[in-house]
């Protein structure tokens, strides 16, 4: 995964982008900083759908719960 700036991302930050996400603020400043392939692959995922990013420091499952919201798996 690519951040916006064209670094790649650690799990501590894919972290601090999921809590945004969740957030559901859509329209906001700190959602428009996230990156963009991230927010296709969650708006993608639906409830019961498993998939998985890699980050520089090791591979996250990512899946959708039952509230809507978008969790990392060993973060």
């Amino acid at each position: 995964m690519i951040d916006q700036n064209g670094q790649p991302v650690r799990k501590a930050a894919l972290k601090t982008y999921l809590e945004t996400y969740n957030a559901g603020a859509r329209g906001s400043k700190e959602f428009g900083g996230l990156p963009r392939a991230l927010v296709i692959i969650c708006d993608g995922l639906v409830l019961g759908k498993t998939t998985y990013v890699k980050c520089v420091d090791g591979q996250v499952q990512l899946s959708r719960r039952k509230d809507g919201s978008v969790v990392g798996g060993g973060l």
